[in-house]
């Protein structure tokens, strides 16, 4: 097995769920934002949520912060928006909205040979245009890194460089855990609860 590593760089605005006034943003890419850009790459609607979660259910996911960057807030308006229930409210809604700016995210992805060859050829050429996190946040590199030789995705992150990793798998220089309720589930916009790894290591500069 294989990993797929991906990279991306610029502003980004991974959100976490929420419907508070004040939207927040992780301090590195979830697993569900993850999914969108690979679900968005090969063109899945938003509509066609069972195939987005198949091909979840195929893969084991890593990301490193190579650069945490800067944190920005921008003041917006909504009209219409949505209450923490999840209906509708006439009227206008203030928010204020949080961005990392300069952020250097790499993204390993593991999976049998047929499944990254076709994630390969779409994250290249995808079918819809791709966003981190928000449409405010639009790609500045191609997403496409390298294909490497090794199945553990957070192994293969770490071999890069410096810069902790978030994993669903274990892996070496493992140095704490968490929970976080990003993972894909057969119902559209509803996540369950996965526990992540994180791996670390400092890497001595050399001459």
């Amino acid at each position: 097995m294989q990993t797929l590593i991906l990279a991306t760089e610029g502003m980004a605005a991974y959100g976490l769920q929420t419907f508070d006034v004040q939207r927040r943003v992780n301090h590195f890419p979830t697993r569900s934002a993850v999914m969108g850009l690979l679900g968005a790459a090969k063109g899945i609607q938003r509509s066609q949520h069972k195939l987005l979660f198949a091909l979840s259910q195929e893969l084991k996911i890593a990301v490193q912060v190579r650069q945490q960057g800067q944190k920005i807030v921008d003041y917006h308006t909504v009209q219409n928006y949505r209450s923490p229930a999840g209906k509708i409210q006439q009227g206008t809604k203030p928010t204020y909205r949080e961005y990392w700016c300069d952020t250097v995210f790499n993204f390993g992805i593991s999976a049998e040979e047929s499944v990254l060859e076709d994630l390969i050829k779409h994250v290249k050429s995808p079918i819809f245009t791709l966003f981190q996190g928000r449409k405010s946040c639009p790609l500045t590199r191609p997403l496409y890194h390298s294909l490497v030789e090794e199945e553990n995705p957070a192994d293969a992150l770490m071999s890069l460089g410096e810069g902790l990793v978030y994993s669903d798998v274990t892996a070496q220089h493992q140095v704490a855990t968490t929970q976080l309720r990003d993972l894909t589930t057969v119902k559209a916009q509803q996540y369950a609860m996965r526990k992540v790894y994180i791996c670390g290591v400092h890497h001595e500069p050399t001459d």
